[in-house]
């Protein structure tokens, strides 16, 4: 009876763990004070504390209320963030100037890249490929 206790104690735990709000939450530190925030499955966006959101966020304001978030993301070494939306929206992000360029479509957003002389290195990866921050 005992070890019952035991197991069932462990399982509602851990299901309590899992179900908790925020237990998803994440920050992904990118560059020059911009991070990828995730507050829900669905709510994940490139900002920073240190600009308006309505001005300087990927995606845009718009646009994320309306359910796009970023899935991808990639950065130079200082100065440009590129990312990508689940709606197959790009964003060029310049952290120096503090411009967001987007939403573009793969092909618009190749053509900016190029234009910008953004190193064929920066590419787009998945969030998972990035250290997670609570």
């Amino acid at each position: 009876m005992k070890k019952f206790r035991v197991v069932l104690s462990i399982a509602l735990l851990m299901i309590g763990m899992v179900g908790c709000a925020g237990a998803g939450d994440y920050e992904i530190e990118l560059i020059n004070g911009f991070k990828v925030m995730r507050t829900s499955a669905e709510c994940v966006h490139i900002g920073s504390h240190e600009y308006n959101y309505d001005e300087v966020l990927i995606p845009h304001l718009a646009n994320y209320e309306e359910g796009e978030y970023v899935i991808q993301v990639g950065h130079d070494n200082n100065r440009y963030i590129i990312a990508k939306t689940n709606l197959d929206n790009y964003y060029l992000l310049d952290t120096k100037e503090v411009i967001v360029h987007g939403p573009f479509t793969e092909e618009k957003f190749i053509q900016v890249k190029e234009n910008a002389k953004i190193s064929e290195n920066v590419i787009l990866k998945d969030l998972d490929e990035y250290e997670k921050v609570r």
